[in-house]
């Protein structure tokens, strides 16, 4: 039951999933188990096979080397040199037969790797022992000499034994593994037997042969020989010792009756595959046992790959599983995501189809409050939308692609030719002067109102555009068959019809320019630059115009007469400072200008040529009108006031008064400047003749002005300020030294007399007198 109702709390998809999971990874890991087990079996049977394989090939060649060692050491025995040994010579006694001899011996020592030493067991009045490093000795011992003895008596001519002297050094308990030799009877073919060739093996490099049977530090092998006797093993540290390992392996060998064979053998922890075959020529029985994981790590990625193959099967079933459940969850999970769903608790208890049925009659009533916003924004996104036509922000879209969009804000332009009324309204700064800056945004659009309002009287297929600076736009669209100049007669209707209304409820004076006819959309900003162009050359006396742009030609030469006296005067009592005069000067200009021409485009371009001559006379004197206002384009601001009233009231508070403190604020600084050097000139030159005059040369200025400066920064005249720094000067030399008053008088730029005189007019006493008086105080 608890199951069942945590299972009820998962989403759908998580379902889904778990049910695909179980359906697809049950089969799945059955299948994969299955496919591991038999693998790993089928594997190690492999392993196993190989193993066995290798092991008697390595047995082979062991037998094979062995073998040639016997046929090599039988080829010896028919040497003539040893075969007449007995009969001519005498050993010990022939010197050069001896040592020919000697050599002999280490030759065949070194015929072959397995060959440790080399002696010759020869019988001759005592038995002899020959061996070609150590010499010649006689085999004195009893029980030594039935050893040897044992050997020239043995049945067959070459046989594998032990050496004699070695074993009869080692103590039975301790040699479980014999000395090795083959031996060799002396003559073959013949009796009696005079001697044998006793070939010790080298047991280290049997040993080497033998560890190709077993892995190094890893598994053991050994050989026994016909009395299951140990002869050699893989380790040589087990030669000296008891193995366990090795004697287990021995006796279970020895129990099976069996010349060759393989079985796993267990001990300890460790699990063993045994190998185990009789050498041909030798009969020797040679045991290897190898670890399991031995044989396993050549095939380790092969072991792996029954156990990748169920990962990849568990892996695959997941990657199933899980597009399966998302291909069944896909289409709820579009909708939950078109629909916002959060995967709260609350959500998830109630589930995505609760949800998606709560979002769509939410989204319903959402779709009737949108489309009644947006039926209310259509007329200002299409305002917007022709605003930068006309102004030519969509020369980067193509024609089609304008009508397309257009056609969105049901304006449908196929087959249509467009032509534009720019309705302009002058006098605001006359009847709106209390107004603030800016609000002639509300003028604009309450002018705006006003013109839709007749156009939807006049049922005219025709859009109205607010450019918000006193200017209003009207696009009129117009059947491409109709003649130009039915249009322009509609044109000329519908500008008389506007001026009226605009003049009666705004109080403003109306332009109108006609634009010339478009055929196509993107020749509309062209046809509106023309319209902007024509209404720049209405006639300010005229209360209202309508101009016809195509009806604009200039004649011969236009230009306007420019007031040059009155601009000079101007600018020279802006150079002066003369603040209220240059305002009077400034309307004087201003009526000139009007004088001469009521254009606006004449008033206009006279008023720009003013601001740059002022500017430029003002940089003459160091002073920079773009710096003193920011780097503001000031030509692009008068450029946008129309009216001659508001050109002359923004050139006083823009241009006028600013330059003219600024130039005061300059005025006080070099004057600082230059009574601060003056200041310095004083104190290093007091006791020179020095005047206000040579100062006023010396740093380019008038007396008269210097006096002035003097007496406003300083706070005392040039004369008051020199006349005490001398007596101070005095006073400091008169309490400090000893010298003179005349001296003094004279170090200070006085005459003694008139010294004495101006010391006791300032200080009240002479100078004598205030010597003595701080003197004696001191």
């Amino acid at each position: 039951m608890k199951i069942r109702e945590r299972f009820n709390k998962f989403s759908f998809f998580h379902k889904s999933l778990i049910i695909t999971l179980l359906i697809s990874i049950i089969p799945v890991t059955a299948l994969s188990i299955m496919t591991y087990s038999i693998g790993v079996r089928e594997i190690r049977q492999e392993v196993g096979r190989t193993q066995q394989l290798q092991y008697a090939q390595a047995a082979e060649r062991l037998d094979a080397q062995l073998n040639r060692l016997k046929l090599t050491v039988n080829q010896w025995a028919y040497h003539p040199f040893l075969m007449e040994l007995n009969k001519q010579y005498t050993v010990g006694r022939d010197v050069r037969f001896t040592l020919d001899l000697f050599n002999q011996l280490i030759v065949m020592k070194n015929a072959d790797p397995l060959i440790e030493k080399v002696s010759l067991l020869l019988q001759q009045e005592s038995l002899l022992l020959i061996e070609g490093e150590n010499g010649i000795r006689t085999i004195d011992d009893d029980q030594l000499e039935r050893r040897y003895q044992s050997l020239l008596e043995h049945q067959r001519s070459i046989f594998w034994g032990t050496n004699p002297e070695l074993a009869a050094n080692q103590e039975e308990e301790k040699r479980k593994i014999f000395p090795l030799a083959l031996i060799q009877k002396i003559p073959v073919t013949m009796e009696p037997v005079f001697g044998a060739l006793i070939v010790e093996l080298n047991k280290n490099e049997l040993r080497s042969m033998l560890k190709v049977l077993s892995p190094p530090e890893q598994g053991t092998a050994f050989i026994l020989d016909e009395g299951a006797a140990y002869l050699v093993t893989n380790d040589e540290q087990t030669e000296a010792a008891d193995n366990g390992l090795n004697d287990e392996l021995r006796q279970t060998v020895l129990q099976t009756g069996q010349r060759s064979g393989t079985f796993s053998f267990s001990s300890g922890s460790d699990n063993y595959v045994v190998t185990y075959d009789h050498l041909d020529n030798t009969d020797w029985l040679y045991v290897s046992a190898a670890p399991l994981s031995h044989l396993l790590n050549p095939v380790k990625h092969l072991l792996k790959i029954p156990l990748f193959s169920i990962l990849l099967g568990l892996l695959f079933a997941l990657v199933l599983s899980w597009l399966g459940s998302k291909q069944l969850y896909r289409p709820l999970q579009q909708l939950t995501r078109v629909f916002g769903y959060e995967y709260s608790k609350d959500q998830q208890r109630r589930g995505e189809f609760h949800f998606i049925e709560s979002r769509w009659h939410y989204l319903i009533g959402e779709r009737s409050h949108l489309q009644a916003k947006l039926q209310q924004a259509t007329p200002a996104l299409r305002e917007g939308f022709l605003l930068q036509l006309v102004q030519g922000h969509l020369d980067s879209l193509s024609e089609q692609r304008i009508r397309e969009q257009l056609i969105q804000y049901d304006i449908h332009t196929q087959d249509q030719q467009f032509s534009m009324l720019l309705i302009q309204l002058y006098g605001f700064t006359h009847y709106y002067a209390n107004l603030a800056k800016g609000d002639e945004q509300l003028i604009s659009f309450a002018a705006a109102n006003i013109i839709d309002e007749i156009l939807k009287q006049q049922a005219l297929k025709a859009f109205v555009i607010n450019f918000q600076d006193l200017t209003i736009g009207v696009l009129l669209l117009s059947p491409a068959d109709q003649s130009g100049e039915n249009i322009k007669s509609g044109l000329f209707e519908l500008a008389h019809a506007v001026i009226s209304p605009l003049q009666l409820y705004l109080k403003l004076q109306v332009a109108v320019s006609l634009s010339p006819i478009a055929t196509v959309l993107k020749q509309i900003p062209s046809a509106l630059e023309d319209a902007r162009h024509a209404i720049s050359h209405r006639d300010i006396a005229a209360d209202n115009a309508v101009i016809d742009a195509e009806d604009i030609v200039l004649r011969g030469d236009h230009s306007t007469p420019y007031p040059f006296i009155a601009e000079k005067g101007l600018i020279q009592l802006i150079q002066i400072g003369a603040e209220e005069q240059a305002l009077e000067q400034a309307d004087a200009f201003m009526a000139a200008l009007q004088s001469h021409s009521t254009k606006e485009f004449a008033i206009q371009q006279g008023m720009l040529q003013l601001l740059g001559n002022v500017q430029f006379a003002m940089l003459q004197i160091g002073c920079n009108l773009q710096q003193m206002h920011r780097g503001v384009n000031l030509f692009d601001q008068l450029l946008h006031i129309r009216e001659p009233a508001g050109m002359l009231s923004w050139f006083k508070s823009m241009i006028i008064t600013p330059t003219i403190r600024e130039m005061q604020s300059i005025k006080d600084l070099k004057s600082k400047q230059i009574i601060d050097k003056v200041l310095v000139m004083l104190q290093e030159n007091y006791m020179h003749d020095i005047s206000l005059e040579m100062c006023a040369d010396r740093f380019g200025t008038y007396a008269q002005k210097l006096s002035a400066s003097f007496r406003q920064i300083i706070g005392i005249n040039f004369i008051d300020y020199l006349t005490r720094l001398r007596l101070d000067k005095s006073k400091e030399l008169l309490i400090s030294t000893q010298m003179k008053i005349n001296d003094i008088a004279e170090q200070v730029g006085y005459q003694p007399t008139y010294y004495n005189r101006i010391f006791k007019k300032h200080e009240g006493m002479t100078p004598g007198q205030f010597r003595e008086k701080h003197t004696d105080g001191a």
